[in-house]
């Protein structure tokens, strides 16, 4: 079990193995994001919120998964997301876990720590695929209490510093998309005439 330090586990941690990893048959259960389903829409709230530094990297990851095959969620994909929640993990110790944990950390140290970013691109290049549980948000919220860590003493308020559109992050400025250019066309649903 991964229990990130933002959370505390208000169930019996045998009782989540039990219910979500072995009950379900899987190698992995991990929550989905609760706002997300495209890779691509986490990089660039990572980048909008400045849950990362250097903009410059960012972008270069996601061309280099575009580049190397990386597609935006749809209906077809076997998983109800792309982006997952990883402030909680359960997993079973087999093969297809260490190797994906390993293929993982491969790319946590290759590009930036943000997990959700290369959850999907490792998760889809493995063949044989691990077999994931990718619970609802409701279930996360009702075994875990999460204590933000990102808040500043004093008042909820984010300010003004923080912009809506992604165009503002950096990410994708002028247009100038790169290799993900077919990836955003098609999670925002436009042609690729």
């Amino acid at each position: 079990i991964w229990v990130d330090a933002k959370l505390q586990l208000v169930v019996d941690p045998l009782f989540l193995i039990h219910s979500l990893v072995l009950n379900e048959n899987v190698d992995i259960s991990i929550s989905k994001h609760p706002f997300f389903v495209h890779t691509m829409e986490e990089a660039m709230a990572t980048a909008r919120w400045k849950k990362w530094w250097d903009v410059n990297g960012l972008k270069i990851q996601m061309e280099t998964y575009c580049e190397n095959g990386l597609q935006p969620w749809n209906s077809n994909k076997p998983y109800p997301t792309d982006v997952p929640d990883s402030a909680l993990i359960l997993r079973k110790h087999s093969l297809a876990t260490n190797l994906f944990c390993c293929l993982m950390f491969n790319e946590l140290e290759a590009f930036n720590p943000r997990d959700q970013l290369a959850f999907a691109y490792v998760r889809d290049k493995m063949k044989p695929k691990p077999k994931l549980n990718m619970f609802e948000v409701e279930v996360f919220e009702q075994v875990a209490v999460e204590y933000r860590h990102n808040l500043k003493l004093g008042g909820a308020g984010l300010g003004p510093k923080l912009k809506r559109a992604a165009a503002t992050s950096g990410l994708f400025v002028n247009g100038t998309c790169g290799k993900c250019e077919g990836y955003l066309l098609s999670m925002w649903g436009e042609s690729h005439d």
